[in-house]
């Protein structure tokens, strides 16, 4: 399946709130596909989604992890904000370091 058909596909998972839809094409996909699930995943947010979002924050693409802790900052509770500082603290790749940091200032304050 081309990246485009599986990007449309997660669209409709994500619009009908489907988790598990996106978190099976997530076994198989490259980088491009994994950082548009997550951020699916972030959006949809139920506890399936949380899971599988911390998963991915120690991928070793530092694009998709990325991906990862800008989905967890959607979610927006304090264990998210937690796992995605320490995320910044361990991360290596000082582009991926500078893009967390700048999703974290951007994040609002935690709801819960």
């Amino acid at each position: 399946m081309s990246d485009q058909k599986e990007l449309a596909k997660i669209q409709k998972f994500a619009e009908k709130k489907k988790t598990a839809g996106i978190i099976k094409m997530m076994g198989k996909a490259d980088s491009d596909v994994l950082v548009a699930a997550l951020e699916a995943l972030g959006i949809i947010g139920d506890e399936d989604s949380f899971n599988q979002i911390t998963h991915y924050l120690e991928h070793e693409d530092a694009k998709v992890r990325v991906a990862a802790c800008k989905a967890a900052l959607v979610i927006d509770t304090e264990y998210m904000k937690t796992r995605v500082r320490h995320q910044l603290m361990v991360e290596a790749d000082p582009e991926a370091k500078k893009q967390i940091q700048d999703a974290l200032n951007n994040s609002k304050e935690t709801r819960v």
